[in-house]
């Protein structure tokens, strides 16, 4: 018997690293799906099924890497479009310890509606104009970088 009181819940990872050009907002890849309970996770975003509108839980993390010192690096949830965003982790060590790898980390509650989608984005200031790698998720990475949700209540 499968439980389907949080449904649809979906779980998503990488099969390969994404390059991030520096001070540019990208919307970040998923290619895996480990689960999808309701075919609600397509073209790297969660769309809310028409009937299963409510509260969701979002979570992401991206293990990613650069060449060149991090400035700073700002991991987005954004809700239907590029200006809405819903949640926001961001790590900025400007005129601090130096850092070339981090974990960017966020987990959010969002209501949803009908039709709603929610997608990862990210943003980084490198030195030197490098370039910032989000990495794959494999067995021997630990699953480094995910995107996962699922909806905790009903409206």
């Amino acid at each position: 018997m499968v439980a389907t009181i949080n449904t649809p819940a979906f779980a998503v990872t990488k099969s390969a690293d994404q390059t991030i050009n520096d001070v540019t907002r990208t919307t970040v890849t998923f290619d895996v799906e480990d689960f999808d309970t309701d075919a609600a996770f397509a073209s790297n975003k969660f769309t809310c099924p028409s009937d299963k509108p409510g509260l969701y839980l979002f979570q992401a993390e991206l293990f990613v890497q650069s060449s060149n010192d991090i400035g700073t690096c700002q991991l987005d949830l954004h809700k239907n479009d590029t200006s809405n965003v819903a949640g926001t982790e961001l790590f900025d060590i400007t005129g601090g310890e130096a850092a070339s790898t981090y974990m960017a980390r966020i987990s959010h509650v969002e209501a949803m509606a009908a039709g709603d989608t929610m997608e990862c984005k990210i943003f980084s200031d490198i030195a030197s104009s490098g370039t910032l790698n989000v990495n794959q998720s494999n067995s021997s990475s630990d699953n480094r970088t995910r995107f996962h949700g699922f909806r905790i209540a009903g409206v």
